[in-house]
């Protein structure tokens, strides 16, 4: 709803000339005056109502290619982080085999199901929740990773045994635990990151 210098000119020059036509039709400036007002504004009027009618343009389609990739990319880097912070070989072998589960389940769920709500719910947890899951223990010291590691592998069994589950529905083709599925990973990994 901008009103941009085209369209003030528009109703300005709506206005005059409706303000001439009046003034011409009965000599009196007052009325010409009044009518080029309320003129001018029924422009403005009409202009505002035409764009709260326009339906927003959708935004333009993310290419699922890119979108993937992005998604890899986060994953390796994340990998490139824990294998980089020496971590315990046990929290580096089920980082790792859980980025290997999802860059499996990935590109299938994405091209089977892309508007799906578990496809989101799964990407979100590529990209936001097993990041935000490591990265907090991997800026730990050593003893406080030592105390917290039991707590992190347990956090890590479950995403893992999530992700497998999803496979399952996936390569099964059972559409309808999906929606489901969505909904509890939706409230147990993706809410409240």
């Amino acid at each position: 709803m901008k009103m941009t210098p085209q369209r003030w000119l528009a109703a300005i020059a709506i206005g005059v000339a409706v303000g001439f036509l009046v003034y011409f039709m009965f000599p009196l400036i007052v009325v010409s005056a009044v009518s080029a007002t309320v003129a001018s504004l029924v422009t403005i009027g009409v202009y505002r109502y035409l764009d709260s009618n326009k339906k927003p343009e959708a935004p333009p389609k993310a290419d699922p290619r890119k979108q993937l990739r992005e998604l890899f990319d986060g994953l390796v880097s994340l990998n490139i982080l824990v294998r980089e912070e020496g971590l315990h070989t046990a929290v580096l072998a089920r980082v790792e085999g859980i980025i290997d589960k999802l860059r499996a389940l990935l590109p299938e769920i994405n091209e089977r199901y892309p508007s799906h709500e578990l496809t989101w719910t799964l990407n979100q947890m590529a990209k936001e929740y097993l990041p935000k899951a490591m990265r907090p223990y991997v800026a730990l010291g050593r003893q406080d990773r030592e105390d917290r590691r039991a707590e992190l592998l347990k956090s890590l069994d479950g995403l893992e045994a999530e992700i497998d589950n999803v496979a399952e529905l996936v390569r099964g083709d059972k559409m309808g635990d999906f929606k489901a599925k969505a909904a509890f990973l939706r409230a147990r990994f993706v809410q409240g990151l």
